[in-house]
């Protein structure tokens, strides 16, 4: 009646918990498989609205149809619902496992080591099966501290970048996308890096139009800009972005598949330019692999236990 009485609030925590897991695993798996569909269909109606405006088009109706198929098109491939259950349901038995190691542990703490466990006096395959439960629950506790630490990490880098760049021409259409990326900085980036861009540029009317969908904290933004085309070859494509105190020149490399930008201040003797005085006088960007991105500020936002456990292997 005793051991009854001892174990009983044991088992309640233990539903509790597993209750929580469950729903807490589930929503942050649907959470999570919604903001990257919701980031990957704003980038389509992003695209699809370029378009439309390149042809002076305003009715954006079929630009919201297109979103929406984006979003439907992400979660019916991904197979979020099967992955949600999975990562809510599958871990549930292991933690109960390990829970009912580690209480066993704490009660031979509790009550002496040599009298609940009697290294002593057990043979060998019962020795083996103590430390082999005693290396599952320690397991099992670290895989469960990662994963919270993991979570964290995800609520500061909310979002992946895809690790390709692509230049792809297509007679009178040249369509780059990519991560732009400042190469004339160390340790430092541009304005909001968590972001990915998609430039289209048309030769007939001599226009490149960039689409950028970016990450600012915890917010999803998305902008817009039009650049005149200078030159179009069967090597390169310039076009410039002038602004009132800077202009920023960008080249699209179509033999090498290299998309540059170099940029310089202008009319700084004026008021205006010079409250907006940047750091650099002259400034390089590179149109890069997102992933890489993605992955740096996802390694520095880690805790510093998961930092140190990742360490160990090699990460």
């Amino acid at each position: 009646m005793s051991q009854y009485r001892w174990s009983k609030p044991w088992i309640v925590l233990g539903i509790i918990a597993s209750i929580a897991w469950a729903v807490g695993a589930w929503h942050y798996s649907q959470q999570s498989a919604l903001e990257s569909a919701q980031s990957f269909g704003a980038l389509a109606y992003k695209t699809c609205t370029n378009q439309q405006l390149l042809a002076n088009n305003t009715n954006l109706a079929q630009c919201e149809r297109e979103r929406d198929k984006s979003v439907e098109k992400w979660f019916k491939e991904g197979n979020y619902t099967a992955n949600a259950l999975f990562v809510a349901l599958v871990p549930i038995p292991f933690i109960w496992l390990a829970g009912i190691i580690l209480l066993y542990f704490v009660r031979a703490q509790i009550a002496g080591f040599r009298e609940v466990l009697p290294w002593g006096k057990l043979n060998m395959p019962k020795r083996i099966f103590l430390v082999l439960c005693a290396c599952f629950a320690f397991a099992v506790v670290a895989f469960g501290v990662a994963i919270l630490l993991n979570m964290y990490v995800d609520s500061k880098v909310p979002v992946s970048l895809s690790p390709f760049v692509d230049v792809m021409p297509s007679g009178d259409l040249v369509t780059v996308t990519g991560t732009w990326v400042r190469t004339d900085l160390t340790n430092d980036s541009i304005a909001n890096p968590i972001q990915t861009s998609k430039i289209e540029c048309y030769k007939l009317q001599s226009k490149c139009i960039e689409s950028t969908a970016y990450v600012n904290d915890t917010l999803l933004g998305t902008d817009l800009q039009t650049f005149d085309i200078k030159q179009w070859t069967t090597d390169v494509i310039v076009f410039t972005d002038e602004s009132l105190c800077a202009t920023t020149t960008y080249t699209i490399d179509l033999h090498t598949q290299v998309v540059s930008g170099a940029g310089y201040l202008t009319n700084q003797d004026s008021n205006l330019c010079k409250m907006n005085f940047k750091s650099k006088e002259r400034w390089s960007l590179l149109l890069s692999n997102g992933f890489n991105v993605y992955w740096k500020f996802r390694q520095q936002a880690r805790p510093w236990l998961l930092r140190t456990v990742q360490s160990l292997f090699g990460n």
